[in-house]
């Protein structure tokens, strides 16, 4: 009967350390997910036919409004996570994917969701971020369950 015991209290105490992970260790797991699904948004993100390298200002031109010309990359180029992290900064564990900063946010946007009066182009185009959560799902829940086993040690 001891050992019976022993053996209920080895499992209660590993379900323990399982259900109480620190933001960090959660933020390791869900870090892993965010790697994968950041692939695939780069890979289903479009590409506009404008060159960035040459380092002409792109967007709104502020210069004549006594503001310094905003610089961009494309949208690919502007994919960012940070495991454990949310879009706000909170270490939670959750870890967001998302774009650089509130511009290439809205950009995504608008390609994602569609505008009035599309090309066939930018028609094909749209829902980019939906068909890359569905093409990397199956590919983060891999990623996930192998840092969940290195994490846990199980």
């Amino acid at each position: 009967m001891a050992d019976l015991g022993k053996q209920l209290d080895d499992w209660y105490n590993s379900i323990t350390r399982v259900a109480h992970l620190t933001p960090m260790e959660q933020g390791k797991i869900t870090g892993a997910g965010a790697r994968a699904f950041a692939e695939a948004l780069k890979l289903s993100t479009p590409v506009s036919s404008e060159n960035y390298s040459s380092g002409r200002s792109v967007g709104h031109n502020n210069a004549l409004h006594g503001k310094k010309a905003r610089k961009t990359k494309h949208l690919q180029d502007s994919i960012t996570y940070k495991p454990g992290f949310t879009s706000d900064g909170l270490l939670s564990g959750d870890t967001s994917v998302g774009f650089e900063d509130k511009y290439q946010a809205m950009v995504a946007r608008f390609v994602n969701n569609g505008t009035a009066g599309m090309s066939p182009k930018e028609v094909k185009n749209m829902h980019f971020i939906e068909n890359a959560q569905n093409e990397a799902k199956n590919e983060m829940l891999r990623a996930e369950a192998e840092k969940y086993k290195e994490v846990t040690g199980l």
